[in-house]
């Protein structure tokens, strides 16, 4: 079964958040690219570049189909180890390694006939615990707009919120307040992320503000994120109570961090390199004993349903999950959107990632 060519097909998507704001009625636009695999066997492997951060004219689409082709072309989607390596030796804007390996996945699925989650060791979880991810308040009728939308998410049985904070401590205060006197513990809030705001002896005060309102665990402390000394994190790790949290993009981030004790939970994704190397860092965690999230860039279904199957099949999932972009994307491609019951998102069943895409609704999204 050889690869005979590669499609990349550009598309956007509506959020039901608003462009610059919560409170913002003009919505925020994300743009895409689905990824077909072609093969002789009239298997067709889907992928997903979820919410990228590079312009997709139609020179720089053709340009990266271009680039994948001879790396692609003429190889079995089951020889995964050699593609990856082959593209693993070019830089890439990012999700697109993520893409590509979300596609490999299907198209092999598919061909076995078996869910994708048979492929990293078997389902482990049919539920993956979720947290619904709620943009920052910056001015005050934020507040109000967010609060909305807690109280739609406990009308759809979704208890558990993840909150990026910091852009306006204030305003996020009073939400915060507000959203415990309306709900109560009824509301958990599985992370705190301040996106990397902070430096250490800022980062510490916050932390030990916002504890009173019991996050799981606070993400992203310290200006550098991922690339911050280990002592900036160790340094707020042992000065505060609530677990602290970072994105792990790649085995190498995960391992300096692990080595030095300087993060309690890993914050692992499909979206930097793909789903083979996301169950890498899986196993690095649970070999330094260090706790995880699976973490979402906001993808579509296609997307969405990748990563489901990897947290359905990693046994060390200790805390809610955030894909969450079949809830917050207005537009879908697939004629069945990956679904989300009581606080869970239900792993898709059926060969590959279990999807498909409609035709129509690919077509009605397109840009060109």
């Amino acid at each position: 079964m050889k690869i005979t060519h590669i499609e990349l097909i550009p598309i956007y998507s509506t959020r039901e958040m608003g462009r610059t704001c919560p409170s913002d009625s003009e919505k925020a636009i994300s743009y895409h690219l689905i990824v077909r695999l072609h093969t002789e066997a009239d298997i067709t492997g889907l992928g997903e570049m979820s919410d990228v951060n590079f312009d997709l004219t139609p020179e720089t689409v053709n340009g990266l189909a271009a680039r994948l082709s001879p790396l692609l072309v003429g190889h079995n989607p089951f020889d995964l180890t050699t593609i990856q390596v082959a593209l693993e030796q070019q830089e890439w804007e990012h999700q697109v390694l993520a893409g590509i390996d979300i596609a490999l996945h299907d198209a092999i699925g598919k061909a076995l006939d078996v869910p994708a989650y048979q492929l990293f060791g078997g389902r482990y979880r049919e539920r993956i615990p979720f947290a619904y991810p709620l943009a920052p308040c910056q001015i005050e009728a934020d507040v109000e707009a967010n609060l909305q939308r807690i109280d739609k998410l406990q009308d759809q049985g979704h208890p558990t919120i993840r909150y990026y904070f910091g852009a306006n401590l204030i305003l996020d205060e009073r939400f915060l307040s507000e959203l415990r006197k309306r709900w109560g513990n009824k509301v958990e809030i599985n992370a705190l992320d301040a996106s990397g705001r902070f430096d250490v002896e800022t980062a510490i005060d916050v932390i030990h503000r916002f504890t009173p309102f019991k996050p799981n665990l606070v993400e992203s402390p310290v200006k550098g994120r991922q690339n911050a000394p280990v002592e900036n994190f160790i340094a707020v790790k042992q000065a505060v109570d609530v677990p602290i949290s970072e994105h792990c993009s790649e085995a190498h981030v995960a391992v300096r961090l692990a080595r030095h004790e300087a993060v309690d939970v890993f914050n692992l994704g499909v979206g930097y390199s793909g789903m083979t190397a996301c169950q890498k860092t899986f196993g690095l965690a649970e070999l330094f004993e260090i706790k995880t999230l699976l973490g979402s860039t906001v993808e579509l279904s296609i997307g969405t349903a990748a990563r489901a199957h990897i947290a359905a099949a990693m046994p060390n999932i200790d805390f809610p999950c955030y894909p969450a972009g079949p809830l917050v994307y207005y537009e879908q491609v697939v004629k069945e959107r990956v679904r989300y019951d009581e606080g869970h998102i239900i792993v898709p069943e059926g060969p590959g990632l279990g999807v498909e895409l409609d035709e129509e609704r690919l077509a009605a999204q397109r840009l060109w």
